[in-house]
């Protein structure tokens, strides 16, 4: 996104994931990474790492100091998301009571805290609505691959 978007030129390397990211950043192997708050948030709290920026749309309640992205590099929206899914075809009773379940769980003080903790918001959302977000995320990334003339590496 930031290299179709912005135009930047950048080297982009693979990892295996945040963790060994973190720490080839940590050690100066690398300049720069775009991270989910999980493997980052501790650094940065610990003043290892300084947060340029965050990819939501709106400013980051658990880290509210650095702007968002797309007020410098318009279009850069990137969210890393969890969500709790079902088989196709799982009975609507069954899908609401979990639903239901889960909304409640991540209402609680505690449970927003310990996430909170570790640098992760809790949202929910109805079924629908997380639908709804799961086909826009897929929108937006097909048309990225098609627009950046992404191809699978082999």
């Amino acid at each position: 996104m930031l290299k179709n978007g912005a135009k930047v030129q950048a080297v982009e390397v693979a990892y295996k994931g945040g963790v060994l990211a973190i720490q080839d950043l940590l050690g100066g192997q690398i300049q720069y990474i775009f991270s989910d708050s999980l493997p980052a948030m501790g650094h940065i709290r610990a003043g290892k790492l300084r947060a340029l920026c965050v990819t939501g749309s709106q400013r980051y309640e658990l880290l509210p100091e650095p702007p968002v992205c797309q007020s410098d590099a318009p279009g850069l929206v990137a969210v890393n998301w969890w969500g709790v899914l079902f088989p196709a075809g799982t009975s609507r009773p069954i899908v609401q009571k979990l639903n239901a379940d889960t909304v409640k769980a991540l209402a609680d003080a505690d449970v927003k805290k310990r996430f909170a903790d570790l640098g992760v918001e809790a949202v929910s959302s109805t079924p629908e609505q997380f639908g709804a977000f799961i086909k826009d995320e897929m929108a937006k990334y097909i048309k990225l691959i098609r627009d950046a003339n992404i191809k699978v590496n082999q």
